[in-house]
């Protein structure tokens, strides 16, 4: 069961969320305001819990634990800077259940504000140390690779699971592992334990993203923040969409929709059904959660912990949310 996972560390995410307030205060008022709008608007905060919970779980104590949140926030902050970015590149309209911050501002004003949050966590994380910084720009260079690993594969029915693999391992993966390797660092453990919490946050990572493309298609806006069928009609090609193209009966279509530049949101709706009506959404389901157990086996040599028993209940909550 997923459990109440982030109950232990309630205090350290606040924490974090107040370093993320000070640190993103500008003089200002619509940089401020703009920084807000996309700060505010987030969920269970997954990177800095992931750093603060692996930073806790590898013996951790009060003396650095200010190091760890720093951290944690800058994560965010970069993160926040990247799903600006991501909007603008994909013309996305949601985020959240908000409007994208280009749609709400402007794209001039947007841009300027992601590379504004790019700096401010960089910034925060130049007072931690060279290992540290080297674990998120290696991370943030991955999500570019990731990017355009994905942009190779748009509207390309020949793509399979092993590309798909790939490209949220850059895009999505990479991101929270670097998040437990730092907590794992900051903790001071040895370089089998940071590999032992990177392992495990990678494959939850990997868990994270099929659920969360299995809800482009098996979602609604109401839960997921975001319209449902977006992947369809932006041509990205995720899990849901490959299984389905591969079903013998109902593949071609969905091939057809998937590859045509003009597809809408009511064709999408068509692909939906489609994928709904083949075995796709058991099959990424099933993945998922074989991803799932294998990253919790990575924790297996970590001392039993509160901490180590969320980081548990985090991945089985990764996969059995509903937004």
């Amino acid at each position: 069961m997923a459990g109440n996972w982030h109950d232990c560390i309630s205090s350290d995410l606040d924490r974090v969320d107040s370093v993320i307030r000070e640190v993103t205060l500008s003089e200002n008022p619509e940089l401020t305001e703009m920084c807000d709008y996309v700060l505010s608007n987030h969920g269970k905060r997954i990177r800095p819990a992931i750093c603060v919970l692996s930073y806790h779980a590898c013996g951790g104590d009060d003396g650095n634990l200010h190091r760890s949140i720093d951290v944690a926030a800058a994560i965010e902050i970069i993160h926040n800077a990247t799903l600006i970015h991501d909007d603008i590149n994909d013309q996305g309209e949601l985020r959240r259940g908000a409007k994208a911050l280009y749609r709400e501002y402007t794209i001039g004003k947007s841009i300027v504000v992601g590379d504004y949050l790019f700096a401010l966590g960089f910034r925060l994380l130049g007072s931690t140390s060279n290992e540290v910084v080297d674990y998120v720009i290696d991370a943030a260079s991955g999500l570019a690779a990731g990017e355009f690993d994905q942009k190779q594969y748009e509207r390309n029915e020949s793509v399979g699971e092993s590309e798909y693999m790939k490209i949220i391992g850059g895009k999505t993966a990479r991101l929270i592992e670097c998040a437990a390797k730092c907590g794992a660092f900051i903790a001071s453990a040895d370089a089998e334990t940071i590999d032992c919490v990177g392992d495990f946050a990678y494959k939850a990572g990997m868990a994270f993203q099929i659920i969360d493309d299995v809800l482009d298609v098996a979602g609604d806006v109401g839960s997921t923040g975001k319209k449902v069928g977006n992947d369809i009609v932006e041509g990205k090609p995720t899990l849901p969409i490959i299984m389905g193209m591969q079903d013998p009966e109902a593949g071609p279509r969905i091939a057809e929709i998937f590859e045509d530049p003009s597809s809408d949101y009511a064709e999408a709706a068509e692909a939906i059904a489609l994928i709904k009506s083949t075995d796709s959404i058991s099959r990424c389901r099933a993945v998922a959660e074989s991803i799932a157990d294998e990253a919790k086996h990575h924790l297996d040599p970590l001392p039993d912990s509160e901490y180590k028993t969320a980081m548990c209940q985090l991945v089985d909550f990764f996969v059995s949310r509903d937004r």
